[in-house]
């Protein structure tokens, strides 16, 4: 595997780095995107086919990189613009946390002993699953499993009454009741 690795360094690390530059123009992170690049390469070379794929392969890998980077580092939107809009959302979203959360608390206490205690715990509390397992001498597996079938009953319960609208990673921004069958908010 190593002599493999090390012939495709030789191979393609100047045409990987050529390419992720043109579109990074940042040395640093460039070097740090064709690192990630051939790690992905190592750790994956295995699920490749053919060699025939191969130059496609990498440059597909290559690709999702540089889009992974422009998703993390967010380098592709005017830094205040950016700060502004992360600004108004962290509010909104931190408005919406608190209006939900007025309404975990009483489906928590709806549910059955099994469940109520250990997600007071986590969801209320804050404590960790290791924590919880101890003080309610519990396996940490068997916590891991309520806690898991619990907020599945807690998001079930929720989508009965109200609807949800996400932002583009997936966290709520807004709900909306669907009338009065909300029995919680």
């Amino acid at each position: 595997m190593v002599n493999i690795m090390e012939k495709l360094y030789s191979q393609y690390y100047l045409k990987l780095f050529s390419f992720v530059n043109s579109r990074i123009q940042n040395k640093e992170d460039t070097e740090d995107i064709v690192s990630e690049i051939f790690i992905k390469i190592y750790k994956h070379i295995d699920t490749l086919d053919s060699n025939e794929k191969l130059t496609s392969w990498i440059f597909t890998i290559t690709r999702n990189s540089i889009i992974d980077f422009y998703r993390k580092t967010n380098k592709y939107k005017n830094n205040i613009e950016y700060q502004e809009e992360l600004y108004f959302t962290q509010q909104e979203q931190q408005s919406t946390i608190r209006e939900l959360s007025n309404c975990i608390e009483p489906i928590i206490n709806s549910l059955t002993k099994k469940y109520k205690e250990p997600l007071y715990l986590f969801q209320i509390n804050g404590l960790k699953q290791k924590e919880i397992a101890k003080k309610l001498n519990i396996s940490q597996s068997n916590i891991k499993n309520t806690i898991f079938r619990g907020k599945k009953q807690i998001k079930e319960k929720l989508y009965q009454c109200c609807s949800y609208e996400y932002d583009s990673v997936g966290n709520i921004i807004e709900f909306k009741e669907k009338g009065n069958r909300c029995n919680f908010c």
